[in-house]
């Protein structure tokens, strides 16, 4: 009696081998005699990361899509070398435990078996079969690895990615070969293939937008779709404010979501991503990816869009300048900001420039106000930091927001009034010290042309210690020696 789990004979159909490798993919116990398969294993195996949650799941015929999208070469040598497949780490139950396993045995001419990862310079993807590739002739020892490549519009290509489940779609989509070739079938504008792409991608949006590959398939179906679907994706992405904010930290989850919002301008769907941006916004501002997206937001609408991010700055903006990453995405975030928000946020950081001057972080948000030239704040925050400036001036941070306020126009009588008013005896140690000297010199350079009067006090006041030539004070004592530059 034949083996009922042998599959049908080959024929010229492509189908009759994905058949062939779908029918030993959901089992671990295959007649020895088949030329495949399944054990367990506990390897942790690379794929490209994504989200837990989203991501599905091998079905029956993923082995195949796999071995074709990875080019495997189905031969083996007669001692049944067995080589693992790999899966997706985050992927559990099924896909996780087992791997495929080519034991050619006695079958084909002999040549080793090869791992799929050990062959990632020799792919050969399923997109290329889908569009005509000639079938793997097991029975004489050909490998897919040497399948024809050759690209065409194929007489199955449509039909068989139409047979395909959703979820080895989505993974198609996470391979390069994969990828190209589902833009490829988007840019025929076939509603029905567009439709079962849409469906797909719909059921796993953060998979494949987090995937590096998958990233470019996701871009450009936003672009194919409906509007109708496109509002049902954006809500969709937008209704899971976790998976959202954890996309969004992603390189190309971050990528996704900016060509999501250029997609978007103009309809009422983007106000769905500026609400899941409002609800994440603080944690969002403390990645450099996720903050990429909140600045696209502000760079592509219009201020009455933003607004709700506007306030959402204002109501965190204490957390956000005293992050290590915060700050800068703060002050990215000033740079992009248009309309009388941004005069309030900038007030906001003013008034409390003699708290976040002192801070390692927050002095580099108040020294990038500074930098914008805008005379009210700029006196705001040198009126307030008046009296503290010899204090700031010894510290790392604290002396390079000292510098700062010297170097704005205008500005650098309320340090030098400072420290004139300090004694001769604290005045040298500033000069002597490591991040204090940077500031007499600074002082020197900016009263030589500003008020000469300054200056003269502040060299008399310098010259009359031989103790500067030695320590951090040479670096002072040279520049007086040398001539004091205008830089």
């Amino acid at each position: 009696m034949p083996n009922s789990r042998s599959p049908p004979p080959f024929d010229s159909d492509l189908e009759s081998s994905l058949y062939f490798l779908r029918k030993l993919s959901v089992d671990n116990r295959v007649s020895p005699t088949l030329p495949f398969t399944i054990s367990r294993s506990t390897r942790r195996l690379h794929e490209q990361s994504s989200i837990p949650a989203t991501t599905p799941l091998f079905s029956p015929s993923i082995s195949a899509g796999l071995i074709l999208c990875e080019g495997i070469v189905c031969a083996g040598d007669s001692s049944g070398n067995r080589q693992s497949m790999p899966s997706n780490r985050y992927m559990k139950g099924y896909a996780e435990n087992y791997h495929l396993e080519i034991v050619m045995g006695n079958f084909g001419s002999g040549v080793p078996s090869m791992s799929i990862w050990g062959n990632q310079d020799n792919l050969f993807d399923l997109a290329s079969i889908l569009e005509g590739g000639r079938r793997p002739d097991l029975n004489r020892g050909i490998g897919i690895a040497n399948l024809s490549t050759s690209i065409g519009p194929g007489t199955y290509g449509k039909n068989a990615l139409l047979a395909q489940p959703d979820y080895d779609i989505v993974l198609l989509g996470k391979t390069e070969g994969g990828s190209l070739f589902l833009q490829k079938m988007l840019s025929g504008k076939d509603s029905t293939i567009t439709y079962k792409i849409f469906e797909a991608v719909y059921k796993y949006p953060f998979d494949l937008m987090t995937d590096g590959y998958g990233c470019h398939l996701f871009a450009k179906l936003i672009q194919s779709c409906s509007m109708n679907q496109l509002g049902r994706i954006t809500l969709k992405i937008t209704s899971q404010s976790e998976l959202f904010y954890k996309a969004s930290v992603y390189k190309d989850g971050a990528r996704s979501m900016q060509k999501l919002i250029k997609v978007l301008v103009g309809s009422p769907c983007i106000s769905l991503v500026i609400s899941a941006a409002y609800r994440r916004f603080k944690d969002m501002m403390f990645s450099k990816e996720a903050s990429s997206v909140i600045i696209k937001c502000l760079g592509t609408l219009d201020e009455q869009q933003n607004e709700v991010l506007y306030l959402a700055a204002m109501n965190h903006f204490r957390e956000l300048a005293t992050h290590v990453r915060g700050c800068v995405s703060l002050n990215n975030f000033i740079n992009e900001m248009r309309g009388p928000r941004r005069g309030g946020l900038l007030d906001l950081i003013s008034s409390h420039a003699e708290f976040l001057s002192k801070d390692p972080s927050g002095n580099y948000v108040v020294q990038h106000v500074l930098g914008l030239g805008d005379l009210k704040y700029s006196e705001k925050i040198c009126s307030l930091l008046k009296g503290k400036f010899e204090e700031l001036s010894l510290l790392r941070c604290g002396s390079h927001l000292v510098e700062k306020c010297l170097k704005s126009p205008g500005m650098a009588h309320y340090v030098v009034d400072d420290l004139l008013k300090i004694s001769d005896r604290q005045f040298l140690h500033l000069a002597r010290h490591k991040y204090g000297n940077f500031v007499i010199q600074q002082a020197l350079r900016v009263t030589k042309n500003g008020n000469i009067s300054h200056h003269k006090y502040l060299l008399e006041k310098l010259l009359n210690d031989d103790a500067l030539k030695v320590g951090f004070g040479r670096h002072v004592f040279n520049l007086i020696a040398t001539g004091i530059s205008d830089d």
